[in-house]
């Protein structure tokens, strides 16, 4: 990377956030700063940017969508109360402040106001955010979401957000997110997936299709980076329903365990599955089956063979985490969630599901 760039790169990435307000007509995403709270905004190297996923276990706001049945459960009446509302907000955005993402995908999102009450939260609140949402066509009316802060920002143009459709025999599931962003000359696409659960796709058939869905669009960003010289830097953060090792990963989307066969094969997607990482420790994943006492990784980190080369952004092999501290967690070591029990009872934690993390570094050509 051209050495002037970078110094302005690491400038904008270390700079105290300014009070500030940006919003597009008409547009789903705006930028709000207000104070910048010190010591949450940079990570260790200031060459390297965080990233994050977060499936937040219905997030939904405490009023009333006629147009949405879906969320029904999620209102006064049944103790969904604009006060536990706004303590679920208060307890996710400590986590996020505490991780300190540059950019972070989220899933199980009811609207777009649930994701501007959670960003005016005062630990996020001040820190330039940039947020991006689509209404997905959902039965349960939930979607998945990206925010992102500098120096990242959303690439100008009509294509620089899109959805793509996942359509099942029983209906439609939430659409993949994809979203190009730009630090500097520096590209890269994010893909946001929640693919649909186990509950009502037995045999796995519907989440194939999301994976099609998902490896289509990885195809696309691929071909438009090829007139640049250069791989795609795509980055997939998703709520697959599905381990790494399951068919819909393996095969419909095409993501590998081998970093190598990414590297050095030139037929099929070429994609790495990070995620295997997060079986090596026993009792460690990111979603707890309780009928079965045991840990899955549906939650993971995708990345394309143009984020392991040195254009653009690379991956940091080895920094993909669980953010999995004590207080997140049951006394079973389970993630805390944040619902009514069987007894009316509420347990006011998280998120059914862990926060994955990881890292993104300037590579060393734009």
């Amino acid at each position: 990377m051209n050495p002037m760039l970078r110094r302005s790169l690491l400038a904008v990435i270390t700079l105290a956030s300014s009070a500030c307000h940006v919003s597009r007509e008409g547009s789903s995403w705006t930028r709000t700063t207000l104070l910048a709270q010190p010591g949450e905004s940079a990570p260790l190297d200031p060459a390297e940017l965080n990233f994050a996923f977060w499936n937040l276990e219905n997030l939904f706001d405490a009023a009333d969508d006629a147009a949405n049945p879906g969320d029904d459960e999620f209102l006064p009446a049944g103790g969904w109360t604009e006060d536990r509302y706004g303590r679920k907000l208060e307890h996710l955005a400590g986590e996020i402040a505490t991780v300190a993402p540059h950019v972070i995908g989220f899933a199980e999102v009811e609207n777009r106001r649930v994701l501007d009450d959670l960003f005016a939260q005062p630990r996020l609140a001040g820190q330039g955010w940039i947020v991006v949402h689509r209404d997905s066509p959902d039965p349960r009316g939930i979607d998945v979401a990206l925010a992102c802060r500098a120096p990242f920002a959303v690439e100008d143009g009509e294509g620089a957000v899109v959805l793509h459709p996942v359509q099942g025999a029983s209906g439609p599931s939430r659409s993949v997110l994809e979203v190009v962003l730009r630090a500097g000359a520096a590209r890269l696409t994010v893909l946001v997936n929640h693919w649909p659960s186990r509950g009502g796709d037995k045999d796995g058939a519907f989440r194939a299709l999301a994976g099609q869905a998902a490896k289509a669009a990885v195809l696309a960003a691929i071909e438009r980076e090829k007139t640049q010289g250069h791989d795609a830097d795509v980055l997939i953060v998703v709520d697959l329903n599905d381990d790494p090792w399951d068919a819909s990963v393996v095969k419909s989307l095409g993501a590998v365990r081998s970093r190598n066969a990414v590297l050095n094969r030139r037929e099929g997607v070429p994609l790495w599955n990070a995620s295997w990482s997060l079986l090596a420790e026993p009792d460690l994943g990111t979603l707890y089956y309780n009928p079965e006492w045991t840990w899955n990784v549906f939650d993971q980190c995708i990345v394309s063979r143009g984020l392991l080369d040195d254009a653009g952004f690379r991956f940091v092999e080895g920094s993909l985490r669980v953010h999995g501290p004590d207080h997140v967690r049951d006394d079973k070591r389970r993630p805390k969630w944040f619902r009514k029990g069987r007894d009316d009872q509420w347990t006011e934690g998280y998120s059914d599901h862990l926060m994955v993390t990881g890292r993104l570094r300037l590579a060393d050509k734009p």
